[in-house]
């Protein structure tokens, strides 16, 4: 009998019909073992048809940073080689370890990069400026790398460089690599991925973990769009770190499509809502969006730092994800505490030396268009830090580290990507004459920093320094304000509100620096007494300023840039012209200064609310009562009409009525130790304040009882003549700020 057609096979046939090397595709899609013949039992039995395809290819693992490192450092040991240079011998070194040799030859490179001027050759001109870095850069993000090449390096193996500039396209963008994808392709992995229970995000420490959808915080297309505008005219000029041309159309094209924006863009809208809420008054808000500032505000705050979070902040190469996190810092600079606004000022910081925008990019290879675009985001980021810093009592030193060079002065509408020469700068002003001014500010600093003048080292705090002489002081404020004036202000044309703001807020800081330079603290340090000239013109600066600030104010066509204004309130200009007013209590200057006290003071006090209930407002009450009362006792006794009572005073004279009245109720209390920040004064002999240190019970004063008697108090006070205790009013500052935006924080809140 014939064997069955199945066993019946021929030599010839047994070794055509060998298994295959994979599975079939059937057997592949099912998940189940297949016997890799042809055809296969399982599609035998299920009487389908057996096909076989090549499996493609396995995909190529990336490689971790340490693994390229060595694998480079081995093919640059390859090349000395080949050239007659032993690398296990450039250091001095008979180690015959192949690790230990590449660590003892990169080390000793980078050492005499340090140590050994370089000799120029054909690669200087890339380098000299940068320093040993590269930086590597696709597709719009970037990391720069320090003491990757050095000089010496360079001018020794310049034959060697150049084979390594040949390297193939898979060397190059083995290179690449170390860039991190975008921010779409790994923060859910990042975000979510958990190793024994415990989440791996870095995030998590500052800002919090949670990775969420954000399409529902989205205002409407309609609303973005209205946001968009007024960010456009309110803070982008004070601004300029983004090229509104190209953003508008990116902005317009995702509020078409809120569920698949790019995190690295989300993030910068949610910023833009923030910033544009906080430049507009609560009534516009009303009127525009049909809900309250608060409201909005917080639900696009919150918004803001969920999606810096899902674009991951602290490991971003990305630049827009910095434009988002520095335009956020601005719009949170009046809520957030100083030392917590310091600290994510100097994440910024990090992150903008990580993308290399300390290096000016027309040495690094770069586009002319995202050169312009990094310049004036790093000059944005030191306005940033220094100014946090000032206000935290603390010091930025990063001018002297870097060599970007300042931003053009030219339009948008001057820059586009492609781009390839540079734009021809305006020779007066433009769009970008308010950040010329504060660029010039910077120039100066650096200058300072650089002139090798060891009792000027540019920082801030040097111009209040006690062993800096005044007269080096003077000259540095005086070059300041040449170059302000003959560079800025002269072009400026006061119809124009930002030309007017630029304007004003070039001759406050000018203002500023010399109350600093000049200030009675100085003197108090020293142990020696202000002359009466000397008084006279620090009081004429200190009007000088305020009355700035009051045209700010009260000029309608300006009242779009007053959410910068206000984060710079002078607080010293205000108590020097307080303390003197005891003194200069008759006569046209006189009745000047109190308006200009009037006019800043209501406004200010009326955004503050309940903070304006501190230490320190309750001190400066004190002081402008014992002010306006000296004007009062004197008009009595030359008997002439006093000026009309300024309204800040009724609301100091009610303060001070209010806590004298808590201070009684206290006083007959069971509980003495129970206090409110309403009460609160301070401690110690504080310029004689009409207040003393006070415990409130939970018992309140009817604001019934309170009655202004301005001819009482001026008895009180009249004789009161002590002199001003300047480090006890320093405290106070200190003190207030630190409360400023106590509790809030970078994080989400339980309703997220």
């Amino acid at each position: 009998m014939a064997d069955p057609p199945s066993l019946a096979y021929s030599p010839a046939n047994s070794s055509s019909q060998r298994p295959k090397t994979h599975a079939c595709v059937l057997c592949q899609k099912r998940k189940v073992r297949c016997d890799r013949n042809e055809p296969c039992s399982g599609c035998v039995k299920a009487q389908v048809e057996c096909v076989f395809r090549e499996p493609l290819p396995p995909r190529r693992r990336k490689r971790k940073p340490e693994a390229i490192l060595l694998a480079r450092l081995k093919r640059y040991e390859e090349i000395l080689g080949r050239n007659g240079i032993d690398p296990n011998v450039l250091d001095g070194s008979s180690e015959n370890s192949a690790g230990s040799s590449r660590h003892n030859t990169y080390v000793n490179l980078v050492n005499s990069a340090e140590s050994t001027p370089a000799v120029p050759n054909q690669f200087e001109s890339n380098t000299k400026k940068i320093g040993p870095g590269r930086l590597i850069a696709k597709e719009g993000r970037s990391i720069y790398l320090d003491k990757f090449v050095s000089h010496v390096f360079q001018h020794k193996f310049g034959h060697c460089l150049r084979q390594l500039h040949q390297q193939s396209v898979e060397e190059r963008q083995q290179r690449e690599d170390i860039l991190p994808e975008s921010s779409d392709d790994v923060s859910d992995q990042s975000l979510h991925d958990q190793v024994d229970g415990i989440d791996p995000d870095e995030n998590f420490l500052v800002f919090g973990s949670a990775s969420r959808s954000l399409t529902d915080l989205h205002p409407s297309p309609i609303h973005i769009f209205k946001l968009w505008q007024v960010f456009l005219e309110s803070v982008n000029p004070l601004t300029k770190i983004i090229h509104s041309p190209t953003l508008q159309q990116r902005i317009l094209d995702a509020a078409s499509d809120l569920s698949s924006v790019p995190r690295e863009l989300e993030a910068l809208m949610f910023a833009i809502y923030s910033a544009a809420l906080t430049a507009m008054s609560d009534e516009e808000v009303a009127k525009t969006f049909g809900e309250t500032k608060t409201r909005f505000l917080a639900r696009c705050r919150q918004g803001a730092q969920q999606a810096l979070i899902n674009a991951g902040i602290l490991k971003t190469s990305d630049m827009v994800v910095l434009q988002a996190f520095v335009i956020f810092l601005l719009s949170v600079r009046l809520v957030y505490n100083p030392h917590s606004l310091w600290s994510l000022s100097g994440i910024a910081v990090r992150v903008a030396q990580r993308i290399g925008l300390h290096r000016d990019g027309s040495h690094l290879g770069l586009s002319v268009f995202e050169t312009e675009l990094r310049r004036r985001l790093w000059w944005q980021v030191t306005v940033v830090d220094a100014t946090i810093g000032h206000m935290s009592g603390s010091i930025s030193s990063l001018l002297p580290v870097a060599d970007t060079d300042t931003p053009l002065n030219v339009n948008d509408s001057d820059l586009y990507p492609e781009m390839k020469e540079k734009p021809i700068e305006h020779s007066g002003p433009t769009e970008m004459i308010f950040c010329q001014m504060r660029y010039e500010v910077g120039k100066w600093l650096r200058r300072q920093a650089s002139s090798g003048v060891v009792t000027f080292d540019g920082h801030w705090r040097s111009i209040s320094d006690t062993s800096v002489p005044l007269q080096e002081k003077d000259r540095a404020i005086d070059e300041l304000e040449n170059a302000l004036e003959e560079k800025i202000v002269k072009h400026c044309d006061p119809s124009i509100p930002l030309h007017l703001v630029t304007l004003l807020v070039a001759r406050s800081a000018v203002g500023m620096l010399r109350l600093a330079a000049h200030h009675p603290r100085c003197y108090q340090e020293r142990g020696e007494h202000m002359t009466q000239s000397e008084k006279d013109r620090l009081f004429t600066i200190c009007m000088n300023v305020a009355e700035y600030g009051n045209v700010l104010q009260t000029t309608k066509t300006t009242q779009r840039y007053l959410w910068h204004v206000d984060y710079h309130f002078p607080w010293d200009v205000l108590i020097y012209m307080l303390s003197e007013l005891r003194y200069r209590t008759v006569g046209e200057e006189t009745a000047k200064a109190w308006h200009l006290i009037d006019v800043a003071c209501t406004r200010t006090y009326q955004q503050l609310g309940p903070k304006a209930r501190s230490p320190l407002h309750l001190a400066i009450a004190s002081l402008a009562v014992k002010a306006w009362a000296a004007h009062v006792a004197e008009c009595e006794r030359h008997q002439l009409p006093p000026l009309p009572c300024p309204q800040i005073i009724t609301v100091f004279s009610k303060q001070i009525q209010r806590n004298k009245s808590y201070s009684q109720v206290a006083s007959h209390s069971e509980q003495p130790d129970v206090t409110t920040s309403e009460g609160v004064a301070a401690s110690g002999n504080l310029t004689n304040s009409a207040y003393e240190p006070v415990n409130v019970s939970r018992r309140r004063a009817s604001s019934d009882d309170f009655g202004a008697d301005i001819t009482a108090m001026a008895e009180m006070f009249s004789s009161d003549n002590s002199p001003m205790d300047w480090g006890q009013w320093d405290d106070l500052l200190r003190q207030f700020q630190d409360q400023c935006g106590e509790g809030e924080a970078f994080s989400l809140t339980s309703n997220m």
